[in-house]
Formats: C-alpha cells, sequence, structure tokens
C-alpha cells in the first residue's frame, strides 16, 4: 500500500512540475492566482487524505481494491476531459 501512495506522490509532483512548465512555455499575459493555488492546495490535500485512510483504515479491506480501480479511472478521466478541453481551446 506505501508504494501506492509513493506513486500517487509522485505523479501528483510531475502533474505540478507539468504544469509549471507549460506556463513558462506560454507566458501569457494571464496568470491566474486561483491555478497557483490549487496547484499547491490540492497535491497536499491528496497526500493527507492518503496517509489519513491508511494510518486509520477507514475503508473495509473488501471495498479496498475495487476502490482503488474506480478512484483510478475518475482521476485519469478527469485528466483526459481536462486535456482535451484545454487542447480544443487553442
Amino acid at each position: 500500500m506505501q508504494y501506492v501512495e509513493l506513486f500517487l506522490l509522485a505523479v501528483g509532483a510531475l502533474v505540478a512540475v507539468a504544469f509549471l512548465v507549460s506556463q513558462f512555455a506560454r507566458r501569457g499575459s494571464v496568470d491566474h492566482p486561483l491555478g497557483r493555488l490549487l496547484l499547491g492546495l490540492v497535491p497536499a490535500v491528496v497526500a493527507v487524505l492518503l496517509i489519513l485512510i491508511n494510518r486509520m483504515d477507514l475503508v473495509p479491506d473488501d471495498l479496498e481494491g475495487p476502490l482503488w480501480i474506480v478512484t483510478i479511472v475518475l482521476i485519469t478521466g478527469a485528466l483526459v476531459i481536462g486535456t482535451s478541453y484545454r487542447l480544443a481551446r487553442r
């Protein structure tokens, strides 16, 4: 389970770096403070939730496997939709 948490934290860090690189590459005149705030808060909240869920054993063992699959599918879907929307705007 610890490997999954570390993997998710690493993915979050890579997404943050990719966002920063795209912002510097674009160098648009619009810089949203909300985007910067979310870039810091979202990975922190996800990390805290993962640690609390693991430490307090909030998820029953029989639901843990399917829950991870559903979570991964939802996150991947949200990222694909967000990327598609962003590319369509360009």
